[in-house]
């Protein structure tokens, strides 16, 4: 093989590679978020309705380009493995947030020991501030 068809070998393996990552990246966060859920927290059911109201609020909470930004950065490290402390860090804090809204915003918690419970969306999310004063 030459150096001119070694390279556009090389090139058309890189360009469906990044084809692949790009779409991979590219995933909905209704689908994402909830199977990302079902990974961290373990089987639980929640009515479709009502996941769509829990992502929606995920989304205005954090912004949906940074939600979409968060969720390829995910992607990216747990398919390829690939990451750096920057990103890693920022992956784990994403998983924590989530986990957490997840866990205030839900009735999940009242009923963790069940077998398969269905779990409603309360549709707020407190003040996470242990040192906040509220006055009235």
């Amino acid at each position: 093989m030459n150096r001119r068809k070694f390279l556009a070998c090389s090139a058309a393996t890189l360009g469906v590679a990044a084809l692949g990552t790009t779409a991979m990246v590219f995933e909905d966060s209704s689908s994402f978020i909830p199977g990302l859920l079902h990974k961290l927290v373990g089987e639980f059911s929640m009515d479709e309705a009502q996941q769509k109201r829990f992502v929606d609020s995920i989304e205005n909470r954090y912004g949906s380009e940074k939600l979409a930004a968060l969720i390829g950065l995910y992607r990216i490290r747990s398919g390829t493995g690939l990451g750096v402390s920057y990103t890693n860090s920022k992956v784990d804090r994403f998983e924590r947030m989530l986990l957490t809204d997840f866990m205030v915003s839900t009735d999940y918690l009242k009923k963790q020991h069940e077998k398969n419970p269905r779990v409603n969306f309360l549709g707020h999310f407190p003040c996470n501030n242990p040192y906040a004063r509220y006055t009235a």
